[in-house]
């Protein structure tokens, strides 16, 4: 067991978030179809993790160890989904190939509650 994602929360969960936080986190972030992630982006996403089967790996065959944990660690964990390392949402390209590295989910989860959390926009 392990604390909660959510940072301030003392709720032991196996892993993520407890189901207030997740709740939450997920009506705050829209749909899927909503954020852009489509069949055509599951389609793709797969083929990514098939070449780059492991956390960290990027496209160009480099391992991120700024947004992977696992790669930081030498770890050769199996990528479970694939993350762009410059958020849509902070104008991160959806389909440019450096923008992308595949990632276990816990390194996803750590990478959204750290270093995404911390962004600010500069054109606010």
């Amino acid at each position: 067991m392990r604390y909660c994602a959510q940072p301030g929360c003392s709720t032991l969960v196996p892993k993520g978030r407890c189901a207030t936080h997740a709740r939450h986190a997920d009506q705050a972030r829209g749909t899927a179809q909503q954020r852009g992630y489509t069949s055509r982006w599951a389609t793709y996403a797969a083929a990514f993790r098939q070449q780059h089967p492991f956390c960290g790996e990027r496209a160009d065959g480099t391992r991120d160890t700024v947004h992977s944990r696992c790669a930081k660690d030498g770890l050769d964990t199996p990528a479970e989904c694939v993350d762009h390392t410059i958020p849509l949402r902070q104008g991160g390209s959806m389909w440019d190939e450096t923008n992308l590295m595949s990632a276990c989910l816990a390194c996803n989860t750590w990478k959204a509650a750290t270093i995404e959390k911390n962004y600010v926009p500069t054109n606010v």
